[in-house]
């Protein structure tokens, strides 16, 4: 095979100047391996297409954000129609075509159309679907899901590989068809911003700024998604609220975002406080400012989704308390690692008790911290995962 690395196209619904997660992951890798010396381009939604940081932007119009439910599975329709046209403009023999999971479905519509024009193939898995839809939908569903399950799993399994997130999604991806040696593990690393640990005065003027110095702080930072686990939390804002010195912060936004406001408000819990999206320029800070960070999913989506949040809050060397399944990847590696611990989704007074331990024996917390911060070395650097996705590149180029 040539030393000279072949052309790579991703497809994703979004992507910069997009601060959706998958659009900042894919400005990172697209960069990185431009970077590298590597031909890249991307088909995204949006107007004008145009050349960023050496990647070739390919826009297909329409819009990026959603008015509601109607307007969003009409903007997917038209995003796969209009990337599936663009791809087909553009493919050539000899590229790698890198499909993304925004929006869902997207490899069944273009997996057949790149290998027919002589392209590689690679899915790169951020969410399962449609078996998300089946976990929030469910039986009723099953015969259309039945027949959306076996167009995605051929599609992957014409693929040269699969990338996904952790080992629980690689055994569903397994369970599809798809052969050991065609599916690869490279998580989602930590934003680069976050590999130098942020200085202790921006960390202090972060918690001036929300007007909680002195408090001890227990943030969720991110998407409030659909299938984040929020019960636990609530409670154990509960059962602390007494303890005027705890305060429970939400920095971010997503579908439940107004569900928890309204809970909180309605049973009066005055120490959960709510902030808009950390600005990517200010997260280490903002990661760093909280003393704990929560990192949530809802039972039932283990094996289907993987929650990104956990590099960012590894890198900035923070413990977790991790609200979900305390069978699945995520409680495993927090054991592994020593930097944190599982709660049970319905669990607030255990939640509760060990917030109230971790302020209580600073030194355990900040030896979590640490722990935490070795792991993110270990398993999360962009470098890291930017070396591993050359590797899967060139396999796949190769094959």
């Amino acid at each position: 095979m040539s030393d000279t690395p072949p052309r790579v196209i991703f497809v994703n619904r979004v992507y910069w100047p997009s601060t959706a997660a998958t659009a900042q992951l894919l400005a990172d890798l697209a960069e990185g391996l431009a970077a590298r010396q590597w031909p890249v381009h991307v088909i995204a939604a949006g107007a004008a297409s145009t050349r960023h940081n050496g990647v070739t932007i390919h826009r297909t119009g329409g819009e990026v954000q959603h008015a509601g439910l109607l307007s969003r599975f009409r903007n997917y329709g038209r995003f796969r129609r209009e990337a599936r046209r663009r791809l087909a403009a553009l493919v050539q023999p000899g590229d790698v075509v890198v499909i993304m999971t925004d929006p869902p479905m997207l490899g069944a519509a273009l997996t057949r159309l790149a290998v027919e024009r002589g392209a590689r193939v690679v899915h790169w898995i951020q969410d399962i679907y449609p078996e998300i839809l089946a976990a929030h939908l469910g039986r009723f569903t099953a015969l259309p899901l039945a027949l959306l399950r076996r167009r995605r799993d051929a599609a992957w399994r014409e693929a040269r590989a699969c990338v996904t997130l952790g080992g629980d999604m690689a055994q569903t991806v397994a369970g599809g068809g798809v052969p050991a040696d065609r599916i690869r593990l490279v998580p989602n690393w930590a934003p680069r911003e976050l590999h130098e640990p942020a200085a202790a005065e921006a960390i202090a003027a972060c918690r001036v700024a929300w007007g909680l110095a002195g408090k001890f702080i227990v943030a969720y930072s991110g998407n409030l998604g659909r299938v984040h686990e929020f019960t636990a939390v609530l409670a154990a804002a509960g059962h602390l609220k007494a303890q005027r010195d705890i305060v429970f912060l939400f920095i971010g936004a997503g579908a439940r975002f107004e569900e928890v406001r309204t809970a909180a408000a309605t049973r009066g819990l005055d120490n959960i406080r709510f902030l808009p999206p950390a600005p990517r320029a200010t997260l280490a800070a903002s990661l760093a400012a909280a003393e704990v960070q929560l990192v949530t999913l809802r039972p039932g989506f283990a094996r289907l989704v993987y929650p990104s949040k956990l590099a960012g809050v590894l890198a900035a060397a923070r413990p977790v308390l991790f609200v979900g399944p305390p069978d699945g990847e995520i409680a495993r590696r927090l054991a592994a690692a020593h930097c944190g611990a599982t709660i049970g989704p319905d669990d607030g007074a255990r939640l509760a008790g060990l917030v109230a331990e971790w302020r209580d024996h600073p030194a355990r917390c900040a030896e979590l911290g640490r722990s935490a911060r070795a792991a993110y070395e270990k398993s999360f650097t962009f470098d890291s995962a930017l070396a591993a996705w050359e590797q899967v590149l060139r396999q796949a180029a190769g094959s």
